[in-house]
């Protein structure tokens, strides 16, 4: 089969980016001919299968290509002109420069529009795929499905996209339509499925859940380091180590989990701990906290996969307090790695491990009261950061004395593989 994956944002920097990488990495893996279409700046790096043809599309800004830290893109670049603005993001705030969907001028939707037709024109013409799949319900899948109507096309939600549809006035009413005419769609778990069929008006049995996968390759029990053979090896008290991967920003509830930290290292009697947290940061308020951190908190900005697996190995503890997500990788990852992960109780996310992973070990904490669907009120701050604080408290004490971990979760049923396969089948 000929597949042409395609998505407005930077492949491998953001969930979504993950996922689109490790399922043109799984459909290779099954010898199909693919090709892709991304949004990056013109000194970013790509790296797909040899053989995966990359049309890229421009955007300017001051972002550099070490945020990816990949191999060079592998196609010809096309000689055009860098879009005028940063990259569109699907978040508000994204781990790079970005314009945010909501700002975009008609102008600056005709010129976008125009830059991805051209390069989708160029792929279909090399590739003619059989199989069209775009990521996130949004403005570039509309547009896909506008000017390829002849075309098989899917769409994939992975949530940030239904956020969108809440706060952008300006596009609603453009992107609805189109995305009712996919051929089909797919959700990450049942939740989002509903949800999509309540904002376009689509029938459920048009919707497929096929979950998510993780990269067992680097996210494993090999390599990692006992707390027990760290005792044997320090003279001293070995800290419980927690981390967070993610954005650096508001809506991934970042100023609660650092309030929450201060408020544990100031706890007299507590045992010690570290953290690392790992993630671009674009949002000035969340920088100022981060150059104020305790010393046992480190901020080590975005950091590649391989990176990252390496401190799961060291992690006892992974937390994620964020407001709002379509389903998240790095609770698999977490639980893969051998951490023990705290998240708030996402909708649809709890549903969806409870069925896919046995014997996980997520510590879900209440959501907090929100003002908006990705803002928490004052109130709900308050709780948020209390609940956080009570978590990790009772962690760190039990892991710390031995009793935890108490039993590996299987995770062996959440492959790419399996979910490129849903996808085909």
């Amino acid at each position: 089969m000929k597949i042409l994956s395609i998505t407005a944002q930077k492949p491998h920097s953001t969930g979504s980016g993950t996922y689109l990488t490790e399922l043109v990495r799984s459909f290779d893996r099954m010898g199909c001919k693919q090709a892709v279409v991304c949004g990056i700046f013109p000194d970013d790096e790509v790296d797909f299968p040899e053989g995966v043809a990359c049309y890229p599309v421009f955007f300017s800004g001051k972002s550099s290509s070490a945020s990816l830290l990949a191999a060079p893109c592998k196609a010809k670049r096309p000689a055009i002109n860098a879009l005028p603005f940063p990259v569109v993001g699907m978040s508000d705030i994204m781990p790079y420069e970005s314009t945010l969907y909501r700002d975009l001028t008609p102008e600056m939707i005709s010129a976008f529009e125009d830059a991805f037709v051209k390069a989708v024109s160029r792929a279909i013409d090399d590739l003619d795929p059989d199989l069209i799949i775009c990521h996130h319900l949004f403005l570039l899948t509309a547009i896909v499905r506008k000017h390829f109507p002849d075309r098989r096309i899917a769409g994939i939600s992975h949530g940030t996209d239904l956020r969108q549809m809440i706060n952008c006035d300006n596009l609603r009413e453009i992107v609805r339509p189109e995305i009712g005419k996919l051929d089909k769609i797919f959700a990450l778990h049942q939740d989002q499925k509903e949800r999509i069929s309540e904002i376009f008006g689509i029938s459920e049995d048009r919707i497929t859940v096929i979950g998510s996968g993780y990269n067992d390759k680097l996210f494993n029990l090999e390599r990692r380091h006992p707390r027990e053979d760290m005792k044997a090896l320090i003279d001293g008290d070995v800290p419980v180590m927690i981390c967070y991967a993610g954005k650096m920003s508001r809506p991934k509830g970042v100023p609660e989990l650092l309030a929450a930290l201060r408020n544990l290292a100031e706890e007299p009697g507590l045992p010690p701990f570290e953290v690392s947290l790992a993630g671009g940061c674009q949002d000035e308020s969340v920088m100022k906290e981060l150059e104020n951190l305790p010393s046992n908190i480190r901020w080590l900005g975005q950091v590649p996969q391989l990176r990252l697996a390496d401190i799961f190995k060291y992690s006892d503890i992974f937390v994620l307090p964020s407001y709002f997500e379509g389903l998240p990788l790095v609770l698999i990852e977490a639980m893969a790695a051998g951490m023990i992960p705290i998240s708030t109780d996402l909708p649809g996310v709890r549903p969806w491990i409870e069925e896919n992973v046995p014997g996980h070990n997520v510590r879900f904490i209440d959501m907090p009261e929100m003002a908006t669907i990705d803002t928490p009120t004052e109130a709900g701050r308050i709780k948020l950061t209390e609940d956080l604080t009570e978590a990790l408290r009772d962690l760190i004490i039990r892991i710390d004395s031995g009793e935890l971990p108490d039993g590996i979760p299987d995770t062996s049923r959440i492959t790419w593989d399996g979910v490129a396969s849903r996808i085909l089948d």
